[in-house]
């Protein structure tokens, strides 16, 4: 039966299960703890079987905690450390829209996230930090859900590639008979409100069963400035969003001798809201202040299953999904910093540049024929049209489609055969400006040339070199200038106050900077077939607690990986001046088309060697071919029942991850702030063909204990973790090579990852030179984590006014995240112990020690009342005191939630009222873009929520 993937877990077991109360009102408990079946195991069992560290969460357990997204559930797991899902830009590059699980603070990629025990294809595009493919969440229905099972143990041996942190399985509900609609509204201080809707239907035949629900979920979109911590001032946090490549900006006067001065400052720098740093005596540019901290966001999702038994035994089911989300207008800065300021010339006979120099006659020195201009296209004026902020898409579908026959053999081996088939697609645009555009228009012929080349279309020369004979004339006819001055802003695009410096008609005009920028878009997929086949029974080998059960099977999947640019972001088509394309910030990219076949054999053994004394062995052999090669994996677990009341349990394994298809070859560039420019640079990301698997041995002990209604867990884990794939940290390369410039080591190999530019003409590479930082993907260093998760919980039946009442708590602490010492062409970069660290210098996320939650909750006939404290505890700025306000701490966070359900069986209606927050607390101050830590912390404060179901018909 489908059954047969999955293993009873004992009642003790159940207690594990995270924040949740031991009641449902609309299940009976006994009988929930005893039917419960939990991922890790292919063997069907009995209650005493279970060996494994497991959460169980049911969907009647999450609304009584007012029904979380995925997204919201997954952030409060203590077991998740560093998990994506809310709008980051500044280190979660381009998943605005998709949420991920990072199980132990592995990464993403290492938690093999299943559907009904079933694979899932990755979303296509990856984490920055370790070019990471994940699971998108947010693309599983909660309508549909009717359990999740975590499996915090590595599991490779069972499932292969992917669970070496462990394995997290959504169920769906298969039991609904009639029809069920409902609806949530929530909202908190800033926001306009973000609501979902969702329709489920269901038939149960006497041998088959159908269902079918429908979700949509739109969230409004929240401006960062709606919340008055999100925007700092520079001398409270210089790195929260701001840029020393501004607009306007500062020039290098140029004559014709060469250089010949220098304006450190516009002069109308402040007059459009530029922000005047007192370390420098710098125009700077708060990106920030143009950025979202929540982004309209439309989600469709659809789900069907169908499940029928056939008089000879075999059974059927067949299961369909499909989701799509749509961020339209995902809204970034007017403009970013360039990469190849060189090109930025600015002609004296620009109107603009003569205006100022009338307006400020001291600022340039006499004698001055241009300028180079530091500085971006687009700034606190905002970029043209759109009344501030350019605006991108980002766009997310996916298709599943699954089948599976089983059956029993008449000497009573049990057998399975499935088929999958998964495809992940993503769209992408982000507008940025042309290089020789721009280049063109500060001349005076923007619009009339090629934005691309920046030639003259009759003629294939730029009118703004040397020797151009063409009809073209700067400012003329068609042709525009570009004005970089603050006289071309007529107001501040972020508070609406007039500009007094700006001059009518020296505005850059809607055409021109429609014309100077372009989107650069690029399309991505991913496939996933798989094949399944497994048996399972009882032996005749007889031990002394039973027969011993066995299973063995194999599997074949195969992948695909896409990456398709248009013709402006492909290298191959448009190389650009400088052949990294022809946009000034963002690279372009190559195509990619990949793909590769797994085959895997595995096989397991239930061995009751004892009535008290329960052990699994499992072992799986897998082969990637090609350079990848193949691993073989055992498993052993064990579960010692030493009397009624308490257990002991372990496990033991070596597990792996075969390189993803991204990581093997291609290069995408991420923007990522490197701290001794302070700016955002291109950082290029090159795949490597030699990668070789992650591998990582791991070992879980702990006990459980249950008596009347206390119940207890305590597990220590440990991972052993070789040859991680990573990608290499830029601010590792750029602080080595910076030393050995200093150290007037200029041949050292480190040099030839940056790219510099030669602004001061001093033949000098400074920090302020950095334009961009080549990165590979590589095997780093080796890692190794342990810790402790820690649960318990009483239960009192009837203890007030014949209402149940239970009160608990769970914890997972972090002992150490011991990171080794590696090499980055022969410069050592040393490691150590990531926990209690924010971890932006380096390919890790932020892993706070403790995570806790203690809840208590009263379910009284119809009526359930429940409390939530969450707390998360302080951590480190490794990069230390960048404010100069004497700490580099994250502060904790506690907060607290209420919960109200009515469950009416008259009605059969429930009504949910949750406060998530109810104090509330902003998130702790952290030393980036958005002033607080998007893995870790909630930053919304109070948000009220109102939940409504109601059944039609059967009973579910």
């Amino acid at each position: 039966m489908k059954n047969q993937f999955k293993l009873w877990l004992s009642a003790s077991c159940v207690a594990v299960a995270v924040g949740m109360p031991a009641v449902a009102q609309e299940e009976d408990a006994e009988a929930r703890q005893d039917t419960v079946v939990v991922t890790g195991s292919f063997i069907a069992g009995t209650p005493e079987d279970a060996a494994l560290p497991v959460d169980v969460l049911t969907a009647g357990e999450l609304k009584l905690e007012g029904s979380p997204s995925v997204s919201e559930l997954i952030r409060n797991l203590g077991v998740s450390s560093g998990v994506d899902g809310q709008t980051n830009q500044f280190a979660s590059n381009g998943l605005e829209g998709t949420s991920n699980v990072n199980l132990r603070g592995l990464g993403p990629g290492r938690t093999l996230v299943l559907l009904n025990g079933k694979r899932q294809t990755f979303s296509p595009y990856s984490v920055g930090e370790q070019a990471q493919l994940f699971v998108d969440t947010n693309m599983i229905p909660s309508a549909a859900i009717g359990r999740i099972e975590v499996l915090k143990d590595g599991a490779a041996a069972l499932y292969g590639s992917d669970a070496i942190a462990g394995v997290v399985n959504f169920i769906t509900r298969n039991d609904l008979d009639g029809f069920e609609v409902g609806g949530s509204f929530q909202q908190f201080d800033g926001s306009d409100g973000e609501y979902d809707v969702s329709a489920a239907w269901g038939k149960q035949g006497g041998d088959w069963n159908f269902i079918i629900s429908a979700g949509y979920q739109y969230r409004n979109e929240v401006p960062l400035l709606e919340k008055d911590w999100a925007i700092s001032d520079i001398t409270e946090n210089p790195v929260g969003g701001f840029s020393s490549l501004s607009n306007p900006g500062r020039y290098v006067a140029l004559g014709a001798t060469g250089v010949i001065g220098a304006v450190n400052r516009e002069a109308g720098c402040t007059d459009v809201g530029g922000i005047v740093n007192p370390a420098n005596d710098q125009c700077y540019f708060q990106f920030t202040q143009f950025d979202n901290l929540v982004e309209e966001e439309e989600r469709y999702q659809i789900f069907a299953e169908f499940n029928r038994e056939f008089g000879n035994g075999v059974g059927l089911h067949v299961e369909a999904l499909y989701g799509m989300t749509d961020v339209p207008s995902w809204k970034t800065s007017p403009s970013y910093p360039p990469q190849e300021l060189a090109t930025q010339v600015v002609p004296v006979t620009n109107p603009g540049f003569q205006q100022y120099i009338a307006d400020n006659p001291g600022d340039f020195p006499a004698g001055t024929l241009a300028a180079l201009y530091i500085g971006r296209s687009f700034g606190w004026g905002g970029f043209p049209g759109t009344g501030g902020a350019q605006e991108g898409f980002r766009e997310h579908e996916t298709l599943r489609l699954a089948g599976e026959l089983d059956g029993t053999f008449e000497n009573g081996i049990n057998w399975s055969a499935s088929l999958g088939y998964s495809e992940a697609s993503a769209d992408r645009n982000t507008n940025d400006t042309y290089i020789l555009g721009f280049t063109a228009a500060l001349n005076g012929f923007g619009v009339c040339t090629d934005p691309i080349t920046g030639n003259d279309p009759a003629t294939g020369t730029q009118p703004f070199a040397a020797g151009y004979t063409g009809s073209l004339v700067a400012g003329t006819g068609a042709c525009e200038y570009y004005n970089p001055f603050s006289n071309a802003i007529p107001a501040n695009a972020i508070t609406g106050e007039a500009n007094p410096s700006y001059v009518p008609g020296l505005e850059n005009s809607e055409t021109l900077a429609d014309w100077m920028t372009d989107g650069q878009f690029t399309a991505a997929e991913t496939s996933l077939l798989v094949f399944d086949a497994v048996m399972n029974g009882q032996s005749n080998v007889q031990a002394a607690g039973g027969s011993v059960g066995w299973a063995a099977g194999f599997q074949v999947r195969q992948e695909t990986y896409t990456l398709t640019p248009n013709a402006l972001n492909n290298l191959n088509i448009t190389p650009g001046p400088g052949g990294t394309g022809p946009f000034s910030f963002l690279a372009g990219f190559t195509p990619a088309d990949r793909d590769q076949t797994i085959y895997a054999a595995f096989g397991e053994l239930q061995i009751p060697l004892f009535e008290d004394l329960d052990v699994q062995v499992a072992m799986r052999y897998e082969d990637y071919g090609g350079d990848v090669g193949s691993t073989f994996d055992p498993k052993v677990a064990a579960k010692w029942q030493v009397n009624d009341a308490f257990s002991l349990r372990g496990s033991a394994q070596t597990s792996f991850k075969g390189p993803t298809l991204n990581q093997l070859a291609g290069n995408v560039t991420t923007l990522q702030f490197v701290a001794p420019t302070s700016a955002f640079k291109a950082v290029d990301q090159f795949g490597n063909p030699a990668l070789s698997p992650e591998s990582a041995f791991s070992f879980n002990i702990g006990g459980i204990y249950q008596q009347g209604g206390f119940s207890a867990s305590l597990d220590y884990y440990n991972f052993d973790f070789s040859d991680p794939i990573i990608v290499e940290d830029q601010a590792s390369i750029v602080n080595a090579a910076l030393a050995a410039i200093a150290a007037g080591d200029t041949d050292n190999a480190i040099l030839e990852r940056i790219t510099f530019t030669d602004n001061n003409s001093d033949g000098i590479n400074q920090a302020n030179e950095i334009a961009r930082v080549e990165t590979n993907i590589v095997n780093g260093p080796d890692i190794k984590t342990s810790g402790f998760d820690i649960r318990a919980e009483n239960v009192w039946d009837n203890a007030f006014a014949g209402g149940d009442f239970s009160l608990g708590a769970e914890a997972s602490y972090i002992l150490e995240y011991d990171v080794d010492d590696f090499e980055i062409e022969g410069v050592v970069i040393p490691g150590g112990d990531r926990v209690d660290q924010f971890n932006r210098s380096n390919f890790s996320r932020s892993l706070p020690s403790w995570k806790a939650n203690v809840f208590a909750n009263l379910s009284a006939g119809d009526h359930n009342f429940r409390g939530v404290m969450r707390h998360i505890d302080s951590y480190e700025d490794e990069r230390g005191d960048l404010t100069g306000n004497g700490t580099s701490d994250i502060d904790s966070q506690t907060t607290f939630d209420l919960f109200y359900t009515w469950q009416s069986t008259a009605w059969d209606l429930d009504l949910g009222l949750s406060v998530v927050n109810v104090t509330d607390e902003d998130p702790p101050f952290a030393q980036f873009d958005l002033n607080y830590d998007p893995y870790t912390h909630n930053p919304f404060g109070r948000t009220f929520k109102i939940s409504v179901t109601k059944r039609f018909g059967g009973s579910d």
